[in-house]
């Protein structure tokens, strides 16, 4: 069995861009250093990105929060910064899942594909902490009852840090690890 650091959504979008917030700029060291370090120790890497279609006002996603981002295929859908590099790297220890909505049915096929099985052990990590690393950590555990899943809480971010801790506080109620 294999491991895998899910990196969701560290987009330039949710960076500097149309749901931009302060702060989110400083995970991109750690986050490049943490995908470097895991691929060099053998683990997998899944990225998800966020992706809409030009009709997403038109979503319900979209009426819940009214602002195009992550358009497929422009500046704000692309990984952040040097986590850009990891797009065009063709590694085959590395893969990306394009989802339109806030947790990605996708997900877990992804993971089985890229670790031939089902993982071990999950690390998830990415933004937005309180939205879609919570949804996707609650996909993950849906799909692999017998992996470890861990939140790697340093790693994650988000616009509202009051929502960011309620949003840890349920998953370790639930059995995940919150580190």
């Amino acid at each position: 069995m294999s491991k895998l650091l899910v990196v969701v959504d560290y987009q330039k979008d949710f960076v500097d861009g149309a749901l931009g917030y302060a702060g989110a700029e400083t995970l991109e060291g750690p986050l490049y250093d943490k995908v470097q370090a895991a691929l060099a120790d053998g683990w997998k890497v899944l990225f998800t990105r966020d992706t809409h279609a030009p009709d997403y006002l038109d979503t319900r996603e979209g009426r819940f929060l009214p602002v195009p981002h992550c358009l497929k295929g422009s500046e704000g859908w692309h990984l952040y910064g040097k986590l850009a590099e990891f797009e065009a790297a063709g590694n085959e220890a590395i893969a990306f899942v394009d989802k339109p909505t806030f947790g990605s049915m996708e997900l877990p096929g992804a993971a089985r594909a890229l670790c031939s099985g089902e993982p071990e052990e999950i690390a998830l990590c990415g933004v937005v902490t309180n939205i879609c690393v919570v949804s996707n950590a609650v996909v993950l555990h849906s799909a692999f009852l017998s992996s470890t899943i861990t939140l790697l809480k340093d790693l994650c971010g988000t616009g509202d840090d009051a929502m960011g801790r309620k949003a840890f506080d349920l998953l370790a109620g639930m059995g995940y690890n919150v580190i």
